[in-house]
Formats: C-alpha cells, structure tokens, sequence
C-alpha cells in the first residue's frame, strides 16, 4: 500500500464575532464526535490549536460559571493529549478587548481592532505569547511534565510581518508553523496576510520570512492544502447546502462570526485572491457532494492538510469526514503525525 500524509488540525475556539456561543456547544460536543470518530478509525497525531486568548480572559472573571467552563476545556485537553494528539496555541488578540455578559454566559467580540497580532502593542504582545503559553502548561504539565508547545497558526492566519512573531518563538521553542494557505491572499482591515509567492512546497523550512525558503531554516511551515473548485461543483453545493440548511443540519456551534466592514485596506478585489475559484481543505466544507473530489485530491497527492473548526462541524460534515476516514484507511497507509513528515 502506498502511504499518505494526511494532517488533520483544528483551530479550537469559540465564534469570534458579536456572540461567542457556548463551550459546550462550539467546543465540548463537536471535539468529543471528532474523537469518538478517531478512536473507532484508529487516528492519532491530529493538532488541535487551542484559543489561549479566550482562556486568559475566562480566567480572569471572579464567576462560578467561568471557572467550570475553564475547567471542562482543561479536562477536554488532556483528554486529546491522553489520546495522543497535540495541542498548541492560537493567539486571536482582540479578546483583549471582549466584553462579557454573566448573565448569558456568552462574549462579545465585536471591537476586532486587534485581530491582527500586529495590532497589538508591543506590551501586549509579550503579555499575550507569555500568559498563552503559561496557561496551556498549567492545564498540561500535571499529567504530562515537559510538554513541548512547539507549534503555531496564527489567528485570521495573519503570520505577518514575521517580525511580530519570530521573538517569541526563539524564546518558546516554537520551531514548527501551520499558517500558510500557498497563493491564498486576504488584505481586510482585520486579517492581512499574502502568501500567493509562498515556496512551491508543501512543507519547507524557512528562517526570516515564510515565504522565503531557507535550506535547514529555523522553522518549519506544513502549507495547507486547498481544493480547485468548478462551477458544476460550485453550483451542486449551494443547491445541497440549503438542503442541508432547510433539513436543520446546521453546524453545531451557537455564536456568530466576526463580521469585517470593510472588504479590504484598498477596496481592490484582487486583495483577496483563492477565495472564488479554490477553498481550503476542511471538515465543516466536506459534503456528500465534495466527498468524491476530497478522494481524489488524496489520491493524487501524497499530502493533505485539513484545517478545520469544531464550532463550524455539523452532523452531515462529521458523518461525511468519517466515510473519508474509513475509504482512506483502506487505501493507503496514514501517516498522520506531522513530526515525521519529510520537506516536500
């Protein structure tokens, strides 16, 4: 059998918009049928990037309610650990400036004027990276002492400048990096990152830029993986998904998304490159429909990365993402730790 990396990430947070929706929602109930689904397919090594940000504020509300919800994801975490999966941190920074409602137990995020990194001050950078990083080991370490954070994505993406980040890498040993959608492209008042003159690589090492290759670079980048979309398929989606949407196989999660005003910093459609003709891999956009082209996409490629959220999962992506589990472990063998994927 011929084998196959198969990278499966997670950015594991709440919605990050006007209403955050629930733990139990956008978090507990969608990762325990993703890890009930890796049990019964015997998958391990998939990465979960964890949103420190919304666990430093929830730590610092003096209310019953949080500290059950801090505790019910920090059990949540070992468990992946346990199960032999990563966790590392994402750091969104407008949390910062999220406002809480006790009564709803729910966040308001809708001041994203820091969700870019950059945005941040120089303050509260440090803060940021020390406190995430504080806070994971905190959760970590009592089960499993040494635990090494040695992987990154960057919120909204926004890996640059590079600068923002490389010092605190250096100081936390984060030597491996998930963040670049090659030729994907996005200038918004909120997000900005342009990766269209990445490496033509899938996985590359890099030292000052990651769009600049360095041959035994300091970091390594594991590129996410996109799918071409047509328009026959394009149009069979829209026409499944209101299905979909009219049969209530919704996504499990109850908040709402950050909502950008503006659609980029120079109103020019061409900011936002990859986004009408290819799509990133993922479980909440898989659907019986796209389900015979992610088979394809695998079995001509040897690297598939998926990026994907356990608020954004419905029942519908979660049944498809296991008909996929099930056909590609009788295809191929699965290598699906990324520490022994080789520079491709």
């Amino acid at each position: 059998m011929q084998k196959r990396d198969l990278l499966l990430t997670f950015d594991y947070e709440l919605f990050l918009g006007a209403k955050s929706g629930s733990v139990k929602k956008c978090l507990l109930e969608p990762t325990d049928l993703l890890l009930n689904l890796f049990d019964a397919h015997g998958i391990k090594n998939a990465i979960f990037f964890v949103d420190t940000t919304y666990l430093i504020r929830l730590k610092e509300q003096n209310n019953d309610t949080c500290k059950v919800d801090f505790e019910s994801i920090s059990a949540q975490i070992r468990t992946l650990i346990r199960k032999g999966h990563y966790v590392f941190p994402h750091i969104h920074p407008h949390w910062i400036d999220a406002v809480y409602d006790a009564d709803a137990n729910q966040w308001s995020l809708k001041d994203y004027s820091k969700y870019r990194f950059h945005h941040a001050s120089a303050a509260e950078k440090e803060e940021l990276f020390a406190k995430s990083v504080s806070v994971l080991k905190e959760i970590i370490e009592p089960e499993n002492p040494g635990y090494k954070l040695s992987g990154y994505r960057a919120g909204g993406w926004s890996l640059q400048p590079f600068e923002d980040f490389r010092p605190f890498f250096e100081r936390y040993g984060i030597t491996k990096e998930f963040s670049v959608v090659p030729g994907f492209k996005n200038l918004s008042d909120a997000q900005y990152f342009d990766f269209s003159g990445c490496p033509a690589k899938k996985v590359y090492t890099f030292s000052d830029d990651p769009l600049e290759e360095a041959t035994n670079g300091k970091y390594t980048e594991y590129t996410i993986s996109k799918l071409p979309v047509t328009g026959r398929m394009y149009l069979l989606g829209k026409v499944w998904g209101k299905y979909l949407w009219k049969t209530g196989q919704r996504s499990l999660g109850d908040g709402s998304g950050v909502v950008i005003k503006d659609t980029s910093v120079t109103k020019n459609k061409e900011d936002l490159l990859g986004s009408e003709n290819e799509e990133m891999l993922s479980v909440e956009l898989l659907t019986k429909v796209k389900l015979p082209h992610y088979k394809r996409f695998l079995r001509n490629n040897n690297y598939m990365h998926f990026i994907s959220h356990p608020k954004m999962l419905s029942l519908h992506n979660i049944n498809c993402f296991g008909q996929f589990l099930k056909w590609a472990k009788k295809q191929y063998i699965l290598q699906t730790d990324f520490s022994v994927v080789e520079i491709q």
